[in-house]
C-alpha cells in the first residue's frame, strides 16, 4: 500500500471516516501517521504550498478513482465501504 495513501484512509478513519484536507494537512504536520521530511515542507514553485499538499491532493484524487473514497462536498471525503476494508487491511 502506498505510503500516502495509507496515511490518509487512517487520518480520515480516525476523524470518523470522514475529513476534510485542512484536518488531512494539520494532522500530517502534526506527526500522524507519516514523517514529513524537510522536502515534504518545502513550499512549492506553483501556488507557494508546502510539497506535501500537492501529494495528498494527487493521493486524494487517486482515492476517489480507485473508489475508497467518496467527495461529499468542497474538499471533504468520506470513507467508503471498500476504502474501510483497505484502511482495516483487508484490501490491498
Amino acid at each position: 500500500m502506498n505510503v500516502w495513501e495509507e496515511a490518509i484512509l487512517k487520518i480520515i478513519h480516525s476523524g470518523g471516516g470522514e475529513a476534510d484536507t485542512q484536518h488531512i494537512y494539520s494532522d500530517l504536520e502534526a506527526g500522524a501517521f507519516l514523517r514529513l521530511t524537510e522536502q515534504d515542507l518545502r513550499e512549492t514553485v506553483h501556488g507557494g504550498r508546502p510539497a506535501y499538499q500537492h501529494q495528498v491532493r494527487s493521493h486524494l484524487s487517486n482515492l476517489v478513482q480507485a473508489g475508497h473514497l467518496k467527495k461529499v462536498g468542497r474538499g471533504t471525503y468520506s470513507l467508503t465501504p471498500h476504502g474501510l476494508r483497505r484502511v482495516r487491511g483487508k484490501v490491498l
